[in-house]
């Protein structure tokens, strides 16, 4: 949701009190639209989050941990030539817009970093101290934007605003009341919303109810005393906002995220009301348990929509092959009529449409009639039944063939979906989608830059109540990395059996056997990343990763192994938190 200016007006409170002076060490880029300032403030590291993100525009100290890219981008760059071993020295709010800037010193040199957070067209640019734009993360031009550009050397202008007033400027009664034209007939809260800067339209209602008015009441149809009531409502906000007397909270119902905000919204009927006592911790919390969820559950949707298209295509093939398989099946039947017809090709007279023949065959020495085309000789017609009956022969191979490469692809994607409907991050949704660009599902975008590489993701982690490292693939190619690769000799190897999982290794660093108990949790951790996960009594193999091989030319993830056991497990997430995950 997107954020007003008072809840940013109390997130640049907080950062006043806690970051000037601070000193910016290094500057992280992520995802083309997080930024991840380092900051050292007496004697402490922070992390100073500045994100562009349309349904998460936001600006906060973090503790999160977030995965840096292996190539910093270029507007990243530049912010590490110009800000590295600078200081912050004032943070502002320019006239309560949903902007925030950064005043920062280096070398006797000024510079200000702003964060404009204003949903899709958020932005973040570098300014000198001309206030010329040195760069931004989202570049502008006129042939993008005929009010205002962005790029390097144009003069910095704030975006194109309405004509609003700042709500920290009326004083009383009367500079409020005169503030809303006389003429206004809209709702009351929107009397609010629409003539004052920064103030969204959960606040703007909220200020009507404290005010005792029903938000959805026309301003025309107020009373003089209502008028009055809601003036003071308003008021005494901003009086809190003034003495920077916050509340950072989070509304909940039935466990949803309903407000998140710096005040209690009372007229919000929540079930649940999550209070902080730092608004850098509602922050992280908030993106921690509501907004990346949303965003990796929105790209598990789209990413598991291309492969269930995929999937879908081929088991019709499949269906498509095994009906011509079986209609492949009659070709016997085309060789026998050849046959029968040559036994019988001195009987036949050319023009004949059919001829009755006994089928030496069949056990009876039945009578059989056989079509024939008239326009053909006998021999002919044998002929044509013998090209048919090659003809169908050659086909089963093909389709058996064809069969067996549709279900070694149904296999691979359903194995690709499982990965995607566990991926627990962004970052392992990535690696699955590199990976089906490599294998053809995703179509690889062009790019004139140099690639971006991230580094790669290490298999899930686990240590078993007996010491043992086990450790679970992510996706397919890790699956591959992990069993042909990381494995060593000797190592257990797990799996459900024929059902869609994730490769699990037990290392052996020792000569001795595993302890049952050990194998017992690996298993564990092999349901539980697999298709089995909400199952009962699962089937898990083992044996030493020897035993495991790949076939010539499989798909990523897909083996076949021998010389196994199978133990009989329950998935269970209270066996896997005592693992101490890494």
């Amino acid at each position: 949701m997107a954020f007003d200016g008072i809840l940013l007006s109390a997130l640049k409170d907080n950062l006043q009190a806690k970051i000037i002076g601070a000193r910016i060490e290094k500057v992280y880029q992520i995802e083309q639209k997080q930024l991840i300032v380092r900051l050292r403030q007496q004697n402490k590291n922070l992390q100073l989050l500045i994100s562009t993100d349309a349904e998460g525009a936001r600006i906060n100290l973090t503790n999160l941990d977030y995965e840096f890219p292996a190539y910093p981008p270029d507007f990243c760059m530049l912010l590490r030539k110009y800000l590295k071993n600078s200081y912050i020295t004032k943070i502002i709010q320019p006239e309560f817009e949903r902007i925030i800037e950064i005043n920062i010193e280096k070398r006797g040199k000024e510079y200000k970093l702003i964060a404009e957070l204003m949903g899709k067209y958020s932005n973040v640019i570098l300014l000198d101290d001309k206030e010329i734009v040195l760069d931004a993360m989202k570049r502008i031009t006129n042939k993008q934007s005929s009010e205002r550009e962005l790029y390097p050397g144009v003069n910095y202008h704030y975006p194109p605003g309405q004509q609003k007033i700042n709500p920290l400027v009326p004083q009383n009664k009367f500079d409020f009341l005169t503030a809303i034209p006389a003429d206004f007939n809209q709702a009351s809260f929107r009397a609010v919303m629409f003539n004052f800067r920064g103030i969204g339209p959960y606040s703007a209602r909220e200020i009507v109810h404290r005010a005792g008015i029903e938000s959805g009441l026309n301003y025309q149809d107020l009373s003089r005393a209502d008028k009055e009531s809601l003036a003071k409502s308003f008021l005494n906000l901003t009086t809190l906002i003034k003495q920077q007397e916050y509340q950072a909270i989070i509304g909940l119902t039935d466990h949803k995220l309903d407000y998140i905000s710096a005040f209690p919204l009372n007229y919000r009927k929540v079930t649940e009301s999550k209070r902080f006592t730092d608004f850098d911790e509602m922050m992280d919390y908030y993106y921690k348990n509501f907004l990346k969820n949303k965003k990796l559950n929105h790209s598990i949707r789209e990413v598991n929509k291309v492969v269930n298209n995929y999937l879908q295509k081929t088991i019709k093939k499949q269906e498509k092959l095994k009906q011509q398989l079986a209609d492949s099946k009659n070709a016997e039947k085309y060789k026998k009529y050849g046959e029968l017809i040559t036994a019988n090709i001195y009987q036949i007279k050319k023009g004949s449409n059919e001829v009755e023949v006994t089928d030496y065959y069949s056990s009876d020495q039945s009578k059989l009639k056989i079509k024939l085309r008239p326009d053909l000789t006998a021999s002919e017609n044998a002929q044509k039944y013998f090209k048919k009956y090659n003809k169908l022969k050659k086909s089963v191979k093909h389709l058996k063939r064809e069969i067996a490469k549709l279900r070694h692809e149904e296999k691979y994607l359903n194995q690709v979906s499982l990965n995607i409907e566990q991926a627990e991050t962004l970052n392992d949704l990535d690696e699955i989608k590199d990976e089906l660009k490599d294998e053809g599902y995703i179509k690889k975008q062009q790019k004139k830059n140099r690639k971006k590489q991230t580094a790669r993701l290490k298999p899930r982690k686990f240590i078993s109540s007996d010491g043992y490292q086990i450790l679970v693939g992510r996706n397919n190619r890790q699956n591959d990395q992990l069993t042909k690769k990381i494995a060593n000799q000797g190592d257990l190897w797990l799996h459900t059996k024929t059902i869609a999982g994730s490769h699990v290794i037990i290392k052996r660093d020792t000569a001795k056997d595993v302890p049952e108990q050990t194998i017992n949790e690996a298993a564990v951790l092999a349901a539980y990343y697999s298709k089995a996960r909400q199952s009962k009594n699962v089937p898990i193999d083992y044996t030493q990763v020897e035993n495991v091989n790949k076939p010539k030319g499989a798909k990523p993830g897909l083996v076949y192994y021998d010389n196994y056991q199978t133990i009989y497990i329950d998935p269970d997430l209270e066996v896997i938190k005592k693992m101490t995950a890494d």
